[in-house]
């Protein structure tokens, strides 16, 4: 690796080895190489990719899609990690920085319809059947729709829509972003109103790390790549993630947005598993107070309901307290 003084050239670009993870990859190699870089790409594998017959909020590890990368980066195999936003832990490890957060895609859960179903969300059958890897999106589901079956799926996109052909399922949910990226917008039978289902934190954006003593990678992926209302928006988004101490193993989800020129409005959710309950609030806040208005809606939920929830949801996994008890 070269001192960290100095730009690597190549730049080693880490990934994962998905079809949309080389996409997100490969996006971010063309603006580094329409900047004159020369970057090449390291595919790495990571546990939550090996590790398929289990979902993901069992495996029991925030950095499952991470960590490999992280280990990359800190021995300086690779120098630059791109990874969805969505992903990235409450906590980036020691030694590393997230450089740049990239314009966002539309950030929203879409409803993929069976190809026999010809309706949307809300006309789906009593008792109908729907696929999701997310305990944020079934939660939210069953808050909305009590009736709604929802099973587990793994898998990349493509893998997951070849099961919902196969399947007898109505439908699934999947994230637009990921869909738009690929091509397949075709097969989005409608993009999920917010109010019925708040997404991920970070989800649509993508998250550029590196070492943390790397200044001149940093300033260089910064300066190319980093979208400063995205990063605003996101940073409000995982202050709460931190605060709640969330991620892919809690049904919580929260979403920021510029909804004024200097204003921006942050909408949160948490729910219990079977939807019984869920918690929703926002909260409008300038740009400079990013930080406090993720943490002060964590606080909020938390407090009104969300603390019990997610001491269960990890008790029940754990056999120990949770922290999340403001």
């Amino acid at each position: 690796m070269s001192p960290p003084s100095s730009l690597p050239d190549p730049i080693v670009l880490g990934t994962r080895g998905s079809e949309l993870a080389l996409w997100q990859a490969n996006h971010v190699r063309s603006k580094l190489e329409a900047d004159g870089h020369r970057v090449d790409i390291e595919e790495i594998s990571t546990r939550g990719d090996r590790v398929q017959d289990v979902p993901i909020s069992e495996i029991g590890d925030e950095a499952v899609f991470t960590q490999e990368l992280d280990r990359a980066l800190l021995t300086g195999d690779i120098h630059v990690a791109v990874h969805s936003l969505k992903d990235l832990p409450s906590r980036i490890p020691e030694g590393l920085t997230l450089a740049a957060v990239s314009d966002r895609e539309v950030p929203l859960d879409a409803f993929v319809a069976h190809p026999s179903f010809d309706g949307t969300l809300r006309d789906l059958p009593h008792g109908a059947t729907v696929a999701t890897a997310s305990l944020r999106r079934k939660a939210q589901l069953r808050a909305w729709r009590p009736d709604i079956n929802v099973v587990p799926v793994r898998g990349n996109v493509d893998t997951r829509l070849e099961k919902l052909d196969r399947s007898d399922w109505a439908g699934m949910i999947l994230a637009t972003a990921g869909l738009l990226r690929m091509g397949l917008s075709a097969r989005i039978r409608e993009r999920i109103d917010p109010q019925v289902m708040v997404p991920a934190v970070g989800q649509g954006a993508l998250g550029i790390a590196c070492a943390d003593d790397h200044r001149a990678v940093r300033n260089t992926v910064r300066t190319i790549i980093h979208h400063e209302v995205t990063g605003l928006c996101t940073a409000a988004e995982r202050a709460f993630l931190q605060r709640t101490g969330g991620g892919c193993q809690v049904p919580m989800g929260a979403w920021a947005r510029m909804v004024d020129d200097g204003v921006l409005r942050l909408d949160a959710c948490i729910a219990s598993l079977d939807g019984d309950e869920a918690f929703r609030d926002h909260r409008t806040f300038a740009p400079d107070e990013v930080t406090e208005a993720g943490t002060a809606l964590a606080e909020d939920l938390l407090q009104r309901g969300g603390a019990e929830i997610l001491d269960e949801i990890l008790g029940d996994r754990n056999q120990q307290r949770s922290p999340f008890q403001p």
